[in-house]
């Protein structure tokens, strides 16, 4: 009787996950927004793909674009 019991919560906690999955949104696109116009290299025209899965990734290459975004600014910010 406990195997069954074991059986029929593990049954539910899958059929819960699989109708979780399947009914769950797509993403959206994240999208970064410029307070000046930059000039773009062919790398930053095209945007790179957004790993779904890797949010430590997603997060480190955010901070890395930050951080460029930003020292770009100030070296603009400090020429005559």
């Amino acid at each position: 009787m406990r195997s069954f019991l074991a059986f029929l919560i593990f049954a539910g906690l899958g059929v819960l996950y699989y109708w979780q999955k399947h009914n769950e949104a797509p993403p959206a696109a994240v999208k970064t927004v410029s307070s000046q116009p930059a000039q773009q290299t062919k790398a930053e025209a095209q945007p790179r793909p957004v790993s779904e899965h890797n949010w430590m990734k997603r997060s480190l290459d955010r901070a890395h674009d930050v951080g460029t975004n930003a020292a770009a600014q100030t070296k603009q910010s400090q020429d005559p």
